[in-house]
Formats: C-alpha cells, sequence, structure tokens
C-alpha cells in the first residue's frame, strides 16, 4: 500500500534543504530561472546546467490535462531503479493502480496551482519493484499562466 506525505513549498530559497540537499540546490535552481515571473518555460532550463541531476530527473510533457502525457526524459537512474525506460511514453506504461492513482495524486496539485510540490513516498510500481521516493515537482509553462509540462526531480532511498 502506498504512503504518501504531501509537502507543498514555499517558494523561498532553502525550504527544502531539511529533506533533500539535493532537491533543495534543484528547487533553488528553478526559482533563479523564475527571474520574476510565476513560472518558467521548458526554454529557461539549461541541460548543460543540470548535470548534477540529470540522472535523476523526469521531464513529462501534458497536452490539455493529467490523463495526456508523454515523458520527455527519463534519466538514468530512474531507469534503473524504476526497471523500465518510459521516454516517449505516457499513461499506458502503468499497469499498477497504485502507481496510477500515486502519480495522479502527486502531479494534480501541481497542475492545478503551478506550485512546486515535494512528495515522500513509498509503493509498488508497474514492474512490480517496491520503491520509497524522495521526489521534487516543479512546473513550467510556454504561456506563464498554464502549467504544460513539468520537471521531476526523483532520488530513490532504502529499496526494499
Amino acid at each position: 500500500m502506498a504512503k504518501i506525505e504531501v509537502k507543498l513549498l514555499p517558494l523561498q530559497p532553502g525550504s527544502l534543504e531539511p529533506y533533500n540537499p539535493r532537491l533543495a540546490k534543484l528547487h533553488d535552481y528553478w526559482l533563479g530561472k523564475c527571474q520574476g515571473r510565476t513560472l518558467p518555460s521548458r526554454a529557461d532550463i539549461e541541460p548543460l546546467e543540470m548535470r548534477e541531476w540529470l540522472g535523476n530527473l523526469l521531464l513529462a510533457e501534458f497536452f490539455g490535462g493529467l490523463e495526456n502525457y508523454r515523458v520527455r526524459l527519463d534519466g538514468s537512474n530512474l531507469i534503473g531503479v524504476g526497471g523500465k525506460d518510459r521516454t516517449g511514453k505516457g499513461s499506458e506504461v502503468l499497469t499498477s493502480d497504485e502507481e496510477r492513482n500515486l502519480i495522479v495524486s502527486q502531479y494534480k496539485p501541481v497542475l492545478d496551482t503551478a506550485q512546486p510540490a515535494y512528495y515522500e513516498t513509498q509503493f509498488l510500481n508497474s514492474e512490480g519493484r517496491f520503491l520509497r521516493e524522495q521526489k521534487l515537482l516543479l512546473p513550467l509553462s510556454d504561456d506563464g499562466a498554464v502549467v504544460n509540462m513539468v520537471l521531476a526531480g526523483i532520488y530513490y532511498r532504502n529499496l526494499g
């Protein structure tokens, strides 16, 4: 059974430091890309600047709603632990109801509020692996208002 703890973050540097210093730095990077705007766009994100997180990043693009998305980037560490490369795929690869419900419960507040969110969860994924993760979801917007992409930093811990 999934255990979900939701922590919506205040938009200030260092707010995630007590939970995960690597994700705190990613949050600070995202804040810096806002440049006075509510949300940065995908174009603001520089892959070369993200080397320290790259293996632990997932980039999902949404097309008009939560149920219609595609993974544009699935980091190598995520593939290794999760058991499958999801690049180019969407909800069709989620055969576990537990994982599907977990993803909806995590991404929906980010899409609805256009605010970052931090989660600590444990669940059985669609490949039958029990995972414990720390996840930071960072909204991106091409028009500055509607979230059309989410950059996720994900770190696994104490795998069972």
